[in-house]
């Protein structure tokens, strides 16, 4: 609880002085955790996000008991057993697009990078993630593919489906800002 405070104090922080913001509440973030044996593709289709367009502070939002899995039993397996969707409800991204300054407006896409803070299973890891931006109108694309490691979140896998699932998670993200 004490994290989630935080987090809404330097959400608010950051951009409640800025007037150039960007925001999404129907973002998509895929997971891949894929293995030879069994497909794990979950996609959660109700991401938050907010871009601050003077200097590239950047935080993402997303509950984890939204993500869809083809088969029943593995989405309640995953909110249940592995990621603890009642204890952890929230998982968030809190960070700056890196050389902000440098985003050339004129270019329609161009690849950028982010450092920020990821939060998953109530434990924070700092990351820095490749991605691309895209100017499309009056809108912003932000689209990044990254992996992460699940043991760095704690997240246990029972070893009956251990070979079942990837202990290297892929994850896909794709949002479309629009101004506020």
């Amino acid at each position: 609880m004490k994290h989630f405070f935080l987090s809404l104090f330097i959400l608010k922080s950051i951009f409640s002085f800025s007037q150039d913001k960007y925001i999404s509440r129907n973002g998509q973030v895929q997971l891949n955790a894929s293995t030879p044996l069994e497909t794990i593709n979950p996609v959660n289709n109700h991401v938050s996000c907010i871009l601050d367009t003077e200097n590239g502070n950047i935080a993402f939002q997303l509950k984890m008991i939204s993500f869809k899995f083809d088969k029943a039993l593995m989405e309640e397996h995953f909110n249940e057993k592995y990621v603890e969707s009642e204890k952890f409800p929230k998982s968030t991204f809190v960070g700056k697009i890196l050389d902000w300054e440098k985003v050339d407006w004129d270019k329609e896409e161009q690849n950028v990078q982010a450092t920020g803070t990821l939060t998953i299973h109530g434990l924070d890891k700092e990351i820095v993630v490749s991605g691309i931006i895209r100017m499309l109108q009056k809108n912003i694309n932000l689209v990044s593919e990254f992996y992460i490691n699940i043991s760095d979140f704690d997240i246990k896998i029972p070893k009956i489906v251990r070979d079942k699932i990837s202990e290297k998670v892929e994850i896909y993200v794709d949002i479309n800002l629009h101004p506020k």
